[in-house]
């Protein structure tokens, strides 16, 4: 797993989630199964979800409609924590 520098907890694995569950965490979020490999999995919104299914999955159309943001392991799980699912 690739590390990243984050200010608020120095290096972490990285993740990424939408900028919709940056902004908004306390929200139902997909993602794929965790796993021992990748235990922060790329998560996403509804919205973005609906862009996922509408494109039959993540590729190139539906990858240029959805913003990405990079950030450490331990911010994932403090944003996954507050999410509704």
């Amino acid at each position: 797993m690739s590390q990243v520098e984050c200010f608020a907890h120095g290096f972490g694995y990285q993740a990424f989630v939408c900028e919709h569950l940056m902004s908004n965490p306390a929200q139902q979020w997909f993602s794929d199964t965790p796993s021992e490999e990748n235990k922060w999995r790329d998560a996403w919104c509804q919205a973005c979800e609906t862009v996922y299914q509408q494109n039959e999955g993540w590729n190139d159309v539906s990858g240029s409609k959805v913003k990405v943001r990079l950030l450490c392991h331990r911010c994932y799980e403090s944003l996954r924590s507050q999410s509704k699912e």
